[in-house]
């Protein structure tokens, strides 16, 4: 019991670094709203990797450092996102194949820097988690952002949270 006390309260304190540190697929979100799925982000991990509490007081600040790592790329990608979005929307710009591959470039070497980190990442982890634990984050990380995501298209209804926002 002990343990399982010392371990949630390790979670809540590290939860409020993670808050701060990841931005979501969907722009601001309510930071309420964004506390509660942190919590459960990091409840749901610990309880799959089964960490133990010596593993979570090293492996949380590594994926929180991590996390802050993708952090610029992710501001990055979401600016040239947001300038494309401007671009196509202005009657009096004529997107040229240039412009294609312009953006294509830049959106993809950002992508390629947060792949080479997470591999990173997880390969680093095998000073902390187990073989096992490292294969099972892999698996959680893809899980969770998948149901996470069914989820608010389910609770925010047909459109899901993207509704109301002027479709590509």
């Amino acid at each position: 019991m002990k343990k399982a006390l010392g371990l949630a309260l390790i979670l809540v304190f590290l939860c409020i670094g993670f808050i701060n540190a990841q931005e979501d697929f969907m722009g601001p979100m309510d930071p309420d709203r964004r506390e509660r799925i942190e919590t459960l982000r990091i409840w749901k991990m610990t309880e799959f990797l089964d960490l133990t509490i010596k593993q979570s007081i090293k492996f949380f600040p590594k994926l929180k450092e991590f996390r802050e790592s993708i952090s610029d790329d992710r501001d990055r990608q979401r600016k040239i996102m947001i300038e494309i979005h401007k671009l196509v929307n202005d009657e009096d710009y004529k997107s040229s194949h240039a412009d294609v591959k312009k953006y294509a470039k830049q959106l993809s070497e950002l992508e390629k820097n947060i792949i080479t980190k997470k591999e990173a990442f997880i390969i680093d982890t095998g000073d902390i988690l187990t073989a096992d634990q490292q294969m099972k984050y892999i698996i959680f990380e893809n899980r969770f952002r998948n149901r996470l995501i069914r989820a608010l298209y389910q609770h925010e209804g047909p459109g899901g949270p993207m509704k109301g926002r002027r479709k590509p």
